[in-house]
């Protein structure tokens, strides 16, 4: 016997599939093909960015109990707003890397990487409620739908 319910069910493993579908660019299809020509990337996905380029440069402090430091979440891909952060951050340096070989990675660092980590692990960001031994599940914002008469009045209606 099922009991009526006023919360939909989430299924956070779709969710994630579609926002990364999202990302790429591809709602309703297949990925575009890459120009043969175009430089391969250095890393395959964002948890090859992440696990092996990403943890290994980063020197910072991880927050334990008493001890300062940054909040991290080991589930990063569990928050989907980590994850879009850290797929915009793995694309900007693909881009950056080929696109401007001289000053590229500086320009990530500084433009890239530092305001995006300092949102992901700061006191109101997505690993906020987590720590290194501890995962605690993303709550989406509340929200209610726009209604349609207020979507009519944008340009794009």
């Amino acid at each position: 016997m099922t009991s009526p319910t006023s919360e939909p069910t989430i299924d956070p493993v779709a969710d994630l599939t579609n926002l990364l579908d999202q990302l790429a660019g591809t709602p309703d299809g297949p990925a575009p093909t890459q120009d043969p020509e175009s430089p391969k990337p250095v890393f395959r996905d964002v948890d090859q960015f992440v696990t092996s380029y990403l943890a290994l440069v980063l020197e910072r402090r991880v927050a334990s109990g008493p001890t300062p430091g940054i909040t991290w979440c080991a589930r990063w891909w569990a928050h989907p707003e980590a994850l879009s952060r850290l797929y915009a951050l793995w694309r900007a340096w693909e881009a950056l890397r080929v696109n401007d070989p001289h000053t590229g990675m500086s320009i990530w660092w500084r433009d890239h990487l530092d305001p995006h980590l300092a949102v992901l692990t700061g006191d109101g960001g997505p690993f906020a409620r987590c720590g290194p031994d501890r995962h605690r599940d993303p709550e989406p914002l509340h929200v209610e739908p726009a209604p349609p008469e207020v979507l009519a009045q944008l340009p794009d209606a």
